[in-house]
């Protein structure tokens, strides 16, 4: 069991290592956004503080409706979209085109 409960303190310190990074990243990034809003008050009047506020509010709901939609149609659309072309498909996307008779430059690479 020693090298399960030493497996366990590395873990523990690896958690903790990174746990501290990311405090430090998330207090830099305050500060930095901080100072930004605090500059923003002299350059900005206060209609456009008030819009670049809505702007801001509006982009992160999106960011967030998107990553939420991701998560529950992601699959579908990889199966749909992204999955491999077989070779049945290729060649009937090329007889396609070949009864389109267009010009070599139009023509799809397959």
């Amino acid at each position: 069991m020693q090298s399960g409960e030493s497996f366990r303190e590395n873990l523990n310190r690896a958690l903790q290592a990174f746990a501290l990074h990311i405090e430090r990243i998330s207090q830099s990034s305050t500060l930095l956004l901080k100072d930004f809003f605090e500059k923003t008050d002299s350059i900005f009047t206060p209609l456009q503080r008030t819009l670049l506020n809505v702007l801001l509010v509006l982009l992160f709901c999106t960011i967030i409706i998107i990553g939420y939609s991701w998560k529950i149609y992601g699959k579908v659309i990889n199966e749909k979209f992204v999955r491999p072309s077989t070779l049945k498909e290729i060649e009937e996307l090329k007889l396609s085109v070949d009864k389109l008779k267009l010009p070599k430059e139009h023509s799809p690479r397959i």
